[in-house]
């Protein structure tokens, strides 16, 4: 996915100013933006949810929004895409399997549940999970939807935790062949950078040929 001086809004008072990113790669790509209402537009722009006023947003190189909106998924972003904080974990994860058209059944969810180590969270609301664990199950739930292959997860700093904690689920997601995006703050994306991902607003580093060792051969003036 890249945003190519995708912008909403015009001029000083644009909502969100002009972008140049690429999404994509092993890595989990971090987002880095300011203002309350900057990180859901920005993530719904990369969602396909709604459209910029200015450049584009690609998808494999196209401008196909329909495409970009069946392949991603918002993962707790506020007003479109958060959990009601007390709702019960298991009620949510049923939901999450409707959407998914899967079985919602008690026995299907606690299975579920259980897999993901969090047997005990069923009854709870989602506010009593750990930072790390909302982020992963919520992830995890996303990527059940047939024909998801990039998620995009929005602000979970503002749960608190330490970013070393949840972001091992999101790597591990990335690594399954998840397209992995945080849109997050200055600060914590600076963190997720140290810790291995990759900025989204900085070109893709090349991966440099390896040559063979017929290579070395011909190249060989003996």
């Amino acid at each position: 996915m890249q945003l190519e001086r995708a912008a909403i809004g015009r001029g000083l008072g644009a909502a969100v100013p002009a972008l140049d990113l690429i999404v994509d790669g092993p890595l989990p790509v971090v987002v880095a933006v300011q203002t309350d209402e900057r990180p859901l537009l920005v993530s719904m722009l990369l969602a396909g949810r709604i459209r910029c006023d200015s450049g584009r947003v690609l998808v494999d190189g196209r401008d196909d929004a329909d495409e970009l909106r069946r392949r991603s998924a918002l993962v707790d972003t506020p007003i479109v895409a958060e959990p009601t904080a007390g709702i019960a974990l298991k009620t949510i994860v049923a939901e999450e399997f409707s959407f998914a058209g899967l079985p919602t059944s008690g026995r299907a969810v606690r299975a579920f549940l259980a897999d993901h180590n969090l047997a005990e969270y069923a009854s709870l609301p989602v506010r009593s999970l750990l930072p790390a664990d909302r982020i992963r199950v919520l992830c995890e739930l996303a990527v059940l939807r047939a024909g998801v292959d990039g998620i995009i997860v929005t602000s979970p700093e503002r749960h608190g935790g330490e970013p070393s904690q949840w972001f091992g689920p999101l790597a591990d997601l990335a690594e399954r062949g998840v397209t992995v995006t945080v849109v997050t703050d200055y600060a914590t994306a600076a963190i997720l950078v140290s810790l291995g991902a990759r900025d989204g607003a900085l070109p893709e580093p090349e991966v440099p040929e390896l040559s063979s060792p017929t290579d070395s051969l011909e190249s060989d003036p003996q």
